[in-house]
């Protein structure tokens, strides 16, 4: 019966989609003391070429470790059976590239009803890979709490805070930004504003303070990619043509304390 119930469960969670999954899923923080299927963990190490905005170029690696094996330490650490190290070549937007990836598997991983956390202070005691640098650490397993909510549980910014725009905007794009809004940061500061000209989104992230600056421009570069996915899933789901570049013209131009990522033009 436990096994029939489990693959009615999988069954159930299978039939979502990771677009569909950005209006339901949230960080949990507790989890059972239950294994992740060989099947999904292998899908979960394998992970990226599936994705949207899939870089080959960019070399990234996934390390699975079970709480038992490796100890994971940092402030506001969450205690998981398992947790998803992310690795990647150090680059130009290596952070963002990595956001981008990492929430995409967040998401896939609430279709199959497991339940994650980023654990973004977080650190490992050994780490094997000397060659590539960790982007971010994941808590994941079967969830011992609620695994979604209601759009409605959502505690976001006001869309007129985090876009600015000089008029009407194109429905496409709005249904993008809808999905950016709800996108998940840490201590849920949402360091990221839109400026909306014409057919283009551009991206910004909050300039970090003096102390600490690096570090925090990292996280909050990684934040970007996440608000990355969630709108090029918006655009996959919606048949948008969607491209995401830097545009010199915007490279020189700011807006107060933020710093510009990057443009999505829609076709």
């Amino acid at each position: 019966m436990y096994l029939y119930n489990t693959w009615m469960k999988w069954r159930d969670w299978q039939a979502m989609t990771k677009y569909e999954a950005i209006f339901r899923r949230k960080s949990v923080r507790k989890y059972k003391k239950m294994e992740v299927e060989e099947p999904i963990l292998k899908k979960i190490r394998e992970y990226g070429r599936e994705a949207v905005g899939y870089r080959p170029d960019v070399r990234v690696k996934w390390k699975i470790y079970k709480a038992c094996d490796r100890k994971v330490k940092g402030l506001f650490q969450v205690k998981a059976p398992y947790y998803a190290a992310l690795y990647s070549e150090t680059c130009e937007d290596c952070q963002i590239y990595a956001g981008c990836l990492m929430e995409q598997l967040v998401l896939y991983m609430h279709t199959v009803g497991i339940g994650s956390c980023y654990q973004g202070s977080a650190r490992l005691q050994e780490d094997e890979e000397e060659d590539l640098k960790l982007m971010m650490i994941l808590a994941f397993g079967y969830p011992e709490e609620s695994l979604e909510r209601a759009r409605t549980d959502f505690k976001r910014a006001e869309f007129q805070k985090l876009v600015k725009t000089g008029g009407s905007m194109d429905k496409n794009l709005k249904r993008l930004l809808d999905c950016a809004r709800l996108a998940p940061s840490a201590l849920n500061q949402q360091p990221w504003r839109f400026v909306v000209t014409e057919n283009r989104i551009h991206l910004f992230v909050k300039r970090p303070g003096r102390v600490g600056y690096q570090k925090q421009l990292e996280k909050n570069l990684f934040h970007a990619g996440i608000v990355l996915s969630h709108m090029l899933l918006a655009a996959e789901e919606h048949w948008l043509d969607l491209e995401y570049q830097k545009l010199n013209s915007i490279m020189e131009k700011a807006i107060q304390n933020y710093l510009y990522t990057g443009s999505l033009i829609l076709s």
